[in-house]
């Protein structure tokens, strides 16, 4: 059984939302971060496990949206 053209844009739709919410979360939690000691606080005074843990936590989840929308895309296959 074919999949219908409107089926399969909403396929696309909901893995491309996935995928959007997964750059988002990333630049976020872990670039935004990152960019503010470059720029912001001397490095003397990071609290260094405060700053990381949240950036792998953000970076990692930023991958599951990712991959997510990659599964969901393989609804397309049928």
């Amino acid at each position: 059984m074919s999949l219908s053209d409107v089926k399969k844009e909403q396929i696309k739709l909901r893995a491309t939302f996935l995928n959007g919410m997964g750059i988002g979360v990333m630049l976020i939690g872990a670039f935004t971060p990152v960019m503010r000691l470059v720029y912001d606080k001397p490095a003397s005074e990071i609290d260094l496990p405060r700053v990381v843990i949240p950036m792998l936590v953000c970076f990692f989840l930023g991958v599951a949206l990712h991959l997510g929308g990659g599964w969901i895309l393989k609804g397309l296959k049928q």
